[in-house]
């Protein structure tokens, strides 16, 4: 069995895009309000309300984020590079 390059970019590309949707979620869950009684009320055009243990579940989540984005390009460009290489001695 072979892994082709579309296989590849698709595997790192879902797992970059499940980061990217792990921020994105948590964004729009801790966007919003805070009403008369103290209450949060979750509101898209509202502001980005975080207490401290939210800040670093973000912090978090944007680590994993920026990890497999990173992951992801050095990768592709490790095989890149082994291709190109190839390609040379043939």
């Amino acid at each position: 069995m072979s892994l082709t390059t579309g296989e590849l970019d698709h595997h790192l590309g879902s797992a970059v895009q499940k980061a990217d949707d792990a921020v994105e979620t948590f964004l729009e869950d801790h966007t919003g309000t805070i009403n008369a009684s103290g209450v949060f009320v979750p509101d898209p055009t509202g502001t980005l309300i975080l207490s401290t243990s939210d800040s670093l579940e973000l912090q978090h989540l944007m680590g994993e984020q920026n990890i497999a984005a990173q992951t992801s390009t050095s990768t592709i460009k490790s095989v890149k590079d082994a291709i190109m290489s190839s390609a040379r001695n043939i």
